[in-house]
């Protein structure tokens, strides 16, 4: 397992057999993550996981300036 952290997307099936899809769970690296998801639902099965969101990989700094709106004509 890559030691990547970043948000993993999961679908799971629980212990009494329901399908859960979607779980969002960060963690500092894949086995992180499926502990997390193990101690929400305990005894399940993890059938798909894949990573979203590297968050080692930074997106660019930017710099981000609020504009004032230009004021509205009367009339």
């Amino acid at each position: 397992m890559a030691k990547r952290s970043g948000k993993y997307l999961y679908s799971i099936r629980s212990a009494n057999g329901v399908l859960v899809e979607n779980l969002q769970v960060y963690g500092k690296s894949r086995a992180e993550a499926d502990e997390k998801i193990r101690q929400m639902y305990w005894r399940c099965e993890i059938l798909s996981c894949k990573l979203v969101a590297d968050l080692d990989t930074r997106a660019p700094n930017l710099k981000m300036q609020w504009v004032r709106p230009a004021p509205r004509a009367a009339g």
